[in-house]
């Protein structure tokens, strides 16, 4: 009998210590993981030129580069919310490529998740970067989600699609498109 109690505490020590070792690893991981979390860009920061390739047709891009006034928007195909604003974006294309104004969606996902998503999506205005890079221009991981990048490359606005700034900036293409056509017109 006293062999056997003898045994049951050694066992429930190992099990105890095996517990105590599981849990103190998780922390150490879970402490990591926030140290090494990067901050969100604030406006006005330089936004890190990251090479993206476009998903069809293989062009490389230089998001963050001077030069072209960019809207970057980080969607996620596992995000229903995303979904429903491809229909909004895809009306935003002309008349931003009319203000001098490049969207691209940007995504760390699989060319072919990621085509799958897109269905019936202008594959050109898509890219796709290293999650290290993904990481760098999106570090929380939002969705859906949109950096303005003036022609700089800096950060003028960030947030989530469907915000005021992302209002304010479809107001201001519709604005835009009626200029247009109001100068058009004889």
């Amino acid at each position: 009998m006293d062999s056997q109690i003898l045994y049951l505490t050694l066992a429930l020590l190992a099990l105890g210590l095996a517990l105590n070792i599981k849990l103190t690893l998780s922390v150490l991981h879970t402490t990591r993981r926030e140290r090494d979390t990067l901050e969100a860009l604030p406006p006005g920061a330089p936004v890190p030129a990251v090479p993206a390739r476009a998903l069809r047709g293989g062009v490389v891009h230089r998001l963050g580069a001077e030069g072209q006034a960019a809207a970057l928007l980080f969607l996620s195909s596992k995000c229903p919310k995303c979904k429903t604003k491809l229909a909004e974006i895809g009306g935003m294309l002309a008349p931003a490529e009319q203000a001098g104004l490049d969207i691209w969606i940007v995504s760390h996902e699989p060319a072919w998740r990621l085509r799958q998503f897109l269905r019936g999506f202008p594959l050109t205005r898509a890219l796709r970067v290293t999650m290290r890079d993904y990481r760098l221009l999106n570090p929380t991981l939002a969705s859906p989600a949109y950096m303005m990048v003036n022609h700089e490359g800096v950060l003028e606005a960030s947030g989530m699609i469907g915000d005021d700034n992302w209002l304010e900036l479809r107001a201001q293409l519709v604005d835009c498109v009626a200029e247009t056509a109001a100068e058009g017109a004889p």
